[in-house]
C-alpha cells in the first residue's frame, strides 16, 4: 500500500463535511476502516465518508459508484452503501469525497464462515443482479 501525504482525522473529515456538507457537520464522526484505496468515516448511525487516500485510481471509481450505485442498488439482493453525497477537492483535500448510507453488519473477512453454502448463494445471488 501506498501512504497518502495527507493525514485524514475526524476533524478533516467534520471540515470537509462543514465546507462543502454543512447539514451533515454537526454529526459524530469516528473511523470506521481503512482499506487498500480509502478510508471509511463513520458519520452518525446511517451514514459513512469515504475518502481515498492510498491509490490514484480510487478517485475514479469513487465518481463511478456516485454515478451508478443509486441505480443499481434497489435491483442488489444485498445491501450496498449508496452515495448520498459528493464532495468535491478542494485546498483541505484534493481529491473527490463521498457521503454514503451506512450498512451495518461484520466485514466478510472477519466473520467465521459458518453457512458456507448459503454465504455462496448469495454471492452468486448479488453477482448476477450486479451482471
Amino acid at each position: 500500500m501506498t501512504t497518502t501525504e495527507i493525514e485524514i482525522t475526524a476533524e478533516l473529515v467534520r471540515d470537509l463535511l462543514r465546507d462543502q456538507h454543512p447539514d451533515l457537520a454537526d454529526r459524530p464522526v469516528k473511523l470506521g476502516a481503512r482499506g487498500w484505496d480509502n478510508q471509511l468515516w463513520r458519520l452518525g448511525d446511517d451514514l459513512a465518508v469515504r475518502l481515498p487516500w492510498a491509490t490514484q485510481t480510487a478517485d475514479v471509481l469513487l465518481r463511478k459508484e456516485h454515478a451508478w450505485l443509486p441505480a443499481l442498488a434497489p435491483h442488489l439482493p444485498l445491501p450496498v452503501p449508496v452515495p448520498q453525497r459528493l464532495g468535491e477537492p478542494s485546498e483541505r483535500f484534493p481529491r473527490p469525497w463521498i457521503v454514503t448510507t451506512w450498512v451495518p453488519g461484520s466485514p466478510a473477512d472477519q466473520a467465521p464462515a459458518t453457512r458456507a453454502a448459503e454465504a455462496a448463494d448469495a454471492l452468486a445471488a448479488f453477482l448476477t443482479a450486479l451482471h
